[in-house]
C-alpha cells in the first residue's frame, strides 16, 4: 500500500471516529442540559450536570473542528474561488492544507511537552517527583465541581493535534494531485463514508 493511500486510510478511521464521537457528545450535552432544565423546575440544580456540559461542549469543539477541516466545511472565503482559475485556486487550497499541516504538528510537540512523558517516566511515574522536578501539574489538576482528573479531558488536545494533522496531510496530498480528491463533504452529509 502507498504512502498516500495509508494516510487517506487513517484519515478516513480519524474522520469516522471523530463523527461517532462527536455525536455521542453532543447528544450527552444536550441530555445533560435538559436534565438539569427539568430538576431546576422542582427547586435545585445538579451542578455537575452543568460543569460535564461545559466540558462536552469543549470536547465537541475541538472534534469538530477537525472533521471540519477533513471535510473541508470549515469557514473559507469563497469568492476568490469563483472567480480565479483551477490552478491558483488548488494552490489556494493547498497552502490552506499545508498551514493547517503546520499548525498540527506543532500542536503535536506541544503536547508532548505539555504531559512529558519522558520525564514523568524518569520520576518512576510518581507525579508529586514529577512535579517537583517539572513543575507541571497537569496529572493532578481537578475539576472544580465533579473533582475529576481534568487530565482525562485535556486528552481531547492530543487527539485533535494527531487528527488535524492526519486530515491536513490527505488535504494536502490530494490538492498535489498525489491522490484523487474525495467528495467526503458531501458523503458526510447523507451519512455514507
Amino acid at each position: 500500500m502507498k504512502l498516500p493511500l495509508i494516510v487517506r486510510a487513517a484519515s478516513d478511521a480519524a474522520a469516522w471516529v471523530d463523527r461517532m464521537f462527536l455525536i455521542v457528545l453532543i447528544a450527552a450535552m444536550v441530555l445533560l442540559v435538559l436534565m438539569n432544565v427539568g430538576t431546576r423546575f422542582f427547586g435545585f440544580t445538579i451542578s455537575w450536570a452543568d460543569e460535564l456540559a461545559v466540558y462536552f461542549m469543549i470536547l465537541a469543539g475541538f472534534v469538530g473542528a477537525s472533521l471540519m477541516l477533513r471535510l473541508r466545511t470549515d469557514p473559507a472565503v469563497t469568492l476568490l474561488h469563483e472567480f480565479l482559475p483551477e490552478r491558483i485556486v488548488r494552490g489556494l487550497r493547498g497552502t490552506v492544507a499545508a498551514i493547517a499541516l503546520v499548525f498540527g504538528v506543532v500542536l503535536v510537540w506541544l503536547c508532548w511537552r505539555w504531559f512529558n512523558l519522558p520525564a514523568l517516566y524518569a520520576a518512576g511515574f510518581d507525579i508529586r517527583r514529577f512535579e517537583g522536578s517539572t513543575f507541571n501539574f497537569i496529572y493532578t489538576e481537578m475539576t472544580p465541581v465533579m473533582g475529576l482528573p481534568a487530565m482525562i479531558f485535556f486528552l481531547i488536545v492530543p487527539w485533535f493535534a494527531v487528527t488535524i494533522s492526519i486530515h491536513a496531510l490527505t488535504n494536502l496530498l490530494e490538492e498535489a494531485g498525489l491522490l484523487e480528491r474525495e467528495q467526503v463533504a458531501e458523503d458526510a452529509m447523507v451519512g455514507e463514508g
